[in-house]
């Protein structure tokens, strides 16, 4: 688990755009997807259960979450989301999230030595975001 309590930093991404007209996604989802800053970091605390800690331009989350249990969490807006994380790989990191309009998205993260790539596809389109992010501590 080579990425725990390392930070990252987005450096580029790929049809983030086009991944949220498809989405219709919320003004709080799209500006962190867009933003240019946002930094995250993944902490194990126990063996299954972990911090994840991101900061976009003004806005800061941490969420303590264990792995493969469902967690409700309230996003800027009030929306409430369901979000499910499972380790695939010692280098991969999933995510699920669950909204109550129905909508599914998916968060897979890949982390190599110094970098790491997120792909994102919603259930129900053909269209597939990737965001490119380097360690910076």
């Amino acid at each position: 688990m080579s990425f725990s309590g390392k930070k990252f930093r987005r450096v580029r991404a790929e049809n983030i755009e086009e991944l949220l007209k498809v989405s219709k996604a919320n003004e709080s989802v799209a500006s962190i997807l867009q933003s240019t800053t946002p930094t995250f970091s993944f902490t194990r605390i126990e063996d299954q259960t972990f911090t994840f800690h991101l900061q976009a331009e003004n806005r800061q989350m941490t969420v303590t979450f264990t792995l493969g249990q469902e967690t409700e969490l309230e996003r800027r807006d009030g929306t409430k989301v369901k979000v499910t994380y499972t380790l695939e790989a010692d280098n991969v990191i999933s995510q699920v999230i669950k909204s109550p309009d129905g909508k599914i998205s998916y968060f897979r993260r890949e982390f190599g030595d110094k970098e790491m790539k997120m792909t994102i596809t919603i259930e129900g389109s053909d269209v597939a975001a990737t965001v490119y992010y380097e360690q910076v501590e």
